[in-house]
């Protein structure tokens, strides 16, 4: 009888370290799982904005399709009005009505180039846009 006494005292020491060993793998699970959770929802957040993100970039993208659409509309329309004259035999014919033009035509995309290219034309929309506020 007392050799089972001792067996089972052995066993119930054993069980006991065993349960206090699987206490601390399941603390360890837990606290593995509350990290796993948190990156996920961080995953899932970063999945959305990547996803708005890429809309936007869509929706940019087919701005910018239909304003290179009109601009070769443009385009393909003055190439047409060049075609239908003979600017040659009218510079001969005409020189100074062709040269008033040419210059007051060149003096407007010498302004709107020198107007695109001015570094300070983003302050000075940044402050109209902070005076309207």
């Amino acid at each position: 009888m007392f050799k089972i006494s001792i067996g089972l005292a052995f066993l119930l020491i054993i069980s006991g370290i065993w349960i206090y060993s699987l206490n601390g793998t399941i603390s360890q699970l837990q606290a593995n799982q509350i990290v796993l959770e948190t990156e996920v929802t961080k995953q899932n957040e970063q999945i959305k904005k990547n996803l708005e993100q890429q809309a936007q970039t869509y929706a940019q993208i087919d701005s910018l399709t239909k304003k290179n659409q009109d601009s070769m509309r443009e385009v393909n329309a003055l190439k047409q009005t060049f075609a239908k004259h003979d600017l040659d035999n009218l510079a001969l014919a005409k020189p100074k009505m062709i040269e008033t033009r040419v210059n007051r035509a060149s003096k407007r995309v010498f302004d709107d180039l020198v107007k695109i290219t001015n570094p300070t034309q983003f302050d000075e929309t940044d402050e109209e846009t902070s005076n309207t506020d």
